[in-house]
């Protein structure tokens, strides 16, 4: 039997009709990415309900196919919690205004020149318009302290994100930079946030700054939610969970396929290098700021949490993607346009857009990761290898711009440059 049939005979089976099909991936992609268009309150509020109006329809909640009455209660607030929660918490312009500095931040330390200075440091990454650091701080800018306290020396991203969400600090403060390797001591108005409903507001605020002070974990939670919300899709549709490629028999084997996958992952990063190195030699200057802008956004986010914080949420995301883009997404495009390499194409190219605030090079990158692991999920008619594999290739990459940062190695090379 070819791949192409064990596939078909695994993946595709009772699926439901085409129109049901595209609304089925419309859905998903909004709640992946609409994201980006809640600019403002009346956006997140005309998107969410549209992705909620669309999730019911399809879910059906009150449908006998969930069973019950307990059965469908679980429906119900799967549905609610997948598509609200992540709108409210994640996306707190969708609930209420939070305070904020405004400045994207990655971990830095002290440079050649430098005054001396025993507290933590971190680097401006970008300035945000019309936010309370636009007309104080520039990109390069290292802070050092806020409101004349410094930054904990352990973990100062996230201290300076904790203090400047919090309403501990006056409206009227100040924040001391390391500009021109002198120290600045710079006025910035952060107005305390006062209108709030006094307890549902005060609580969504919580979880908010929670939610900004530990990204992974807040990025695993709506990853298992929206694991759940596939989980009652299939039931809607009457599909079994094996048509995801989620099958006990052949487990220990997967967890042993999943290392030479890994290794995979990175030979497919290191063969996308190669075209990228080229366009490097004929515009330089272009990809090294790309791949500088690359760098701190990931170490913004690999400073975030423990160790096993890190590990947990690679995890969950790392199932999320799969059990979304490639055993999901992938069979439906491909029942759509009748070809698993077209619709493989197609689905590498929505999931590599999912990381275009890398920058072109991430997106391409990424694309061609979701093509290896779409490739390998149909060869072993399972998702639980390429799933392994996954995070423990996120793992690693996260873990080594971590001990990268720590080390401040970066900011060493650049004082050596200098």
């Amino acid at each position: 039997m070819s791949w192409k049939n064990r596939a078909d005979e695994t993946f595709v089976v009772a699926m439901p009709d085409t129109g049901r099909i595209v609304l089925e991936m419309v859905l998903l992609v909004a709640l992946v990415f609409a994201g980006v268009l809640m600019l403002n309150t009346a956006a997140a509020i005309v998107i969410g309900s549209m992705e909620l109006g669309l999730a019911l329809f399809l879910v059906r909640p009150w449908s006998k196919a969930h069973g019950g009455v307990v059965g469908r209660a679980i429906a119900i607030v799967v549905v609610l919690l997948a598509v609200i929660a992540p709108t409210i918490v994640e996306r707190p312009i969708a609930a209420a205004e939070s305070r904020k500095l405004g400045a994207g931040i990655t971990a830095s330390s002290r440079e050649a020149g430098d005054p001396e200075w025993s507290g933590g440091i971190v680097r401006v990454a970008r300035v945000e318009p019309d936010s309370a650091a636009s007309s104080v701080l520039r990109v390069g800018d290292r802070i050092v302290a806020i409101g004349g306290s410094p930054l904990d020396v352990n973990d100062p991203t996230s201290d300076l994100t904790r203090r400047t969400h919090a309403n501990d600090l006056p409206d009227d403060t100040t924040v001391t930079v390391l500009r021109d390797h002198a120290l600045q001591e710079l006025p910035v108005h952060m107005p305390r946030v006062h209108a709030r409903p006094p307890r549902f507001g005060g609580a969504l605020s919580s979880l908010r700054d929670l939610a900004s002070q530990h990204i992974v974990v807040a990025a695993a939670g709506r990853g298992v939610l929206l694991i759940a919300l596939l989980f009652v899709l299939l039931r809607a549709n009457g599909q079994p969970i094996s048509s995801l490629g989620l099958v006990a028999k052949g487990a220990p084997r997967e967890v042993l396929h999943a290392m030479w996958m890994t290794a995979g992952a990175f030979a497919t990063v290191f063969v996308a290098a190669i075209p990228i190195a080229i366009a490097g030699a004929l515009g330089a200057h272009a990809v090294q700021a790309e791949g500088t802008a690359r760098s701190e956004t990931l170490g913004t986010i690999a400073a975030q949490g423990s160790f096993g914080e890190i590990v947990v949420a690679m995890i969950v995301a790392a199932l999320f993607e799969e059990l979304t883009f490639r055993a999901f997404l992938v069979p439906r495009m491909r029942v759509i346009v009748g070809s698993w390499p077209l619709a493989i194409l197609f689905v590498s190219i929505i999931f590599g857009a999912g990381h275009v605030y890398e920058g072109a090079i991430a997106t391409f990158q990424t694309a061609m990761l979701g093509v290896f692991f779409a490739i390998m999920m149909l060869i072993r008619c399972r998702i639980l290898g390429p799933s392994l594999a996954h995070a423990a290739f996120n793992t690693i990459m996260l873990l080594i711009i971590r001990i990268v940062a720590s080390s401040h190695l970066v900011e060493r090379l650049r004082s050596m440059q200098h």
